[in-house]
């Protein structure tokens, strides 16, 4: 196929893509624009009209990054269906080129921003999405300090029927499932249903392993005692390891590029990373999720418009990039519960999609 026809209907892909983006970006910055009022504006005097326009703005790579597959979906359609309504499918193939040759570089495009939505999109929505959740925190708790909000201590607590134990730290580092300078404060329930307090533990670190808390560098207070040092403490716990993990670090606000360094860290730590993991292949697979997309919005755009039908095939192609969402959202929820492993939960949808599309444009061109 000549270079020239190429560069055609890449152009043409590109430009549908193009304006479906601009339509998804200018739905994504009204719908959260009224989101950030409604929610954040309900729980914050001082957050105004363009105070939820930055959050809006800080928020929006992301939710672009996650609605991108479905852009590219309608943009490949609304592409073919324009050069299919112009007679100009038919030129082609009356020319002698097959519809394989001339969807190759549509999926080819797809691919592209695949890859550049995971080294390029995904590193700026990331780093904008953390900045977002640390400003709706201080609008939140109306702290006007950025520093105050980001040096809060972190807090914790844990207990049983017997009693409970309240936990405060600087800073948490949740890789290593581990806090720095913690203070553990020992409650014990008394027969009158009321809380006592028993004593006062503070620890340099206090690495969380399973089963129980490991202190180290250990002060012991208790009232009317004097203080007691020790080098290591343990302190029974029912809190997981993964789930300090899962609870201070999201998985959106780490990039591509950060990911590999979080999950080694948190495996050699003796945690499960499964979300992370199942983010970094998600990231991995975007090219191939997005080619799968694009094919199968090109192969139901290919049929004749003379021949009528055109809006039933184009809600079926439609339908198709929903459920192969749908399949990977279901993967994704299976590989999070641990039921089947990450790799074969992010790359079957895409590659059942790409298959998928690949028997329907086979049937359709060779019967």
């Amino acid at each position: 196929m000549p270079a020239r026809l190429s560069f055609y209907l890449i152009r043409r892909t590109l430009i549908g893509i193009s304006v479906m983006a601009a339509a998804v970006t200018g739905t994504i910055l009204l719908v959260d624009l009224v989101e950030q009022l409604r929610s954040t504006g309900a729980r914050s005097s001082s957050l105004s009209l363009l105070g939820a326009l930055h959050l809006t703005a800080l928020k929006t790579p992301q939710l672009l990054e996650q609605t991108l597959p479905f852009v590219v979906l309608i943009g490949t359609m609304m592409a073919l269906n324009q050069l299919n309504r112009r007679s100009e499918l038919i030129a082609m193939r009356a020319a002698g080129v097959s519809a394989w040759r001339f969807l190759a570089p549509v999926v080819g495009l797809a691919v592209a921003i695949g890859l550049f939505t995971a080294l390029v999109l995904n590193p700026i929505g990331a780093r904008l999405y953390s900045t977002y959740e640390i400003e709706r925190a201080i609008y939140i708790s109306d702290d006007p300090s950025r520093r105050a909000a980001e040096d809060a201590p972190i807090w914790l607590r844990q207990g049983d029927e017997l009693g409970q134990v309240v936990i405060s730290a600087r800073s948490v580092d949740p890789s290593k499932a581990r806090l720095q300078d913690a203070v553990f404060f020992f409650f014990e329930l008394s027969k009158d249903g009321q809380l006592r307090f028993m004593r006062r533990v503070g620890a340099e670190t206090a690495d969380l392993r399973p089963g129980f808390w490991q202190l180290s560098n250990v002060v012991d207070a208790t009232p009317g005692a004097p203080p007691q040092r020790s080098d290591r403490l343990a302190v029974p716990t029912r809190l997981e390891p993964t789930a300090l993990l899962d609870r201070y670090v999201s998985p959106q606000t780490l990039s591509f590029y950060r990911l590999p360094g979080v999950i080694s860290e948190a495996e050699a730590a003796g945690l499960t990373p499964t979300r992370y993991e199942l983010r970094w292949q998600s990231l991995l697979a975007a090219p191939l999720l997005f080619a799968a997309m694009a094919a199968l919005g090109a192969v139901f755009s290919l049929r004749l418009s003379r021949l009528g039908n055109g809006a039933v095939w184009s809600m079926i192609g439609l339908g198709s990039g929903f459920l192969l969402f749908f399949l990977g959202q279901l993967a994704s929820a299976f590989a999070t519960a641990q039921v089947a492993p990450v790799s074969i939960a992010v790359w079957a949808p895409p590659l059942s999609g790409v298959f998928a599309a690949m028997a329907i444009l086979g049937y359709l061109e060779d019967g």
